[in-house]
């Protein structure tokens, strides 16, 4: 099993899912919480790809 390197990706995943959690929170749009959450997942996959 490979591990997650905590790199720049990793910084803005967490930011996304923290946008992605309080807006989930605020407004109850889980459409657009989901779309912030997959997006930070997008960076921290292709951050790790990048240094594989």
């Amino acid at each position: 099993m490979k591990r997650i390197k905590f790199g720049a990706g990793f910084t803005i995943f967490i930011l996304f899912f923290g946008i992605g959690t309080v807006l989930a929170f605020q407004s109850k749009n889980w459409v657009e919480a989901t779309f912030w959450v997959i997006i930070g997942i997008v960076f921290l996959v292709a951050d790790n790809l990048k240094k594989a």
